[in-house]
């Protein structure tokens, strides 16, 4: 991997169920993720590369959606139901692939639109 091509700063955030205190109901929200060794997965460095986009039409309304492929190095602990920001963009993580080793970057193939999480 090519340290210059990680011109980009990223962040991870994970889903987290908190119990409301006034109603009891529990409530979905997105936190910082972490690695497994504890570390803050804020300001990471990777290489963003965003296609095409795509329009559609379901549910009645119109829906766009920007794909994106993410490259960055290989940390433990990446899980596929996190999400990406960048750039003011909430994108999903629809795969993560590893190089050849399987530890040293991931590409993460992602998509920004309507969403599974908030």
């Amino acid at each position: 991997m090519l340290a210059h091509r990680l011109r980009h700063r990223i962040e991870f955030q994970q889903q987290q169920n908190v119990q409301d205190s006034l109603t009891g109901d529990l409530v979905t929200t997105w936190v910082p993720a972490t690695t497994t060794a504890g570390d803050s997965l804020l300001n990471v460095p990777a290489e963003v590369l965003t296609g095409p986009g795509r329009e559609y039409e379901g549910s009645g309304t119109k829906n766009a959606e920007v794909a994106a492929r993410i490259n960055l190095r290989w940390f433990p602990g990446l899980d596929s139901s996190w999400r990406v920001l960048w750039d003011g963009k909430t994108f999903d993580i629809q795969s993560i692939e590893t190089d050849v080793t399987a530890r040293r970057e991931y590409r993460l193939r992602c998509v920004d639109g309507p969403s599974k999480g908030l």
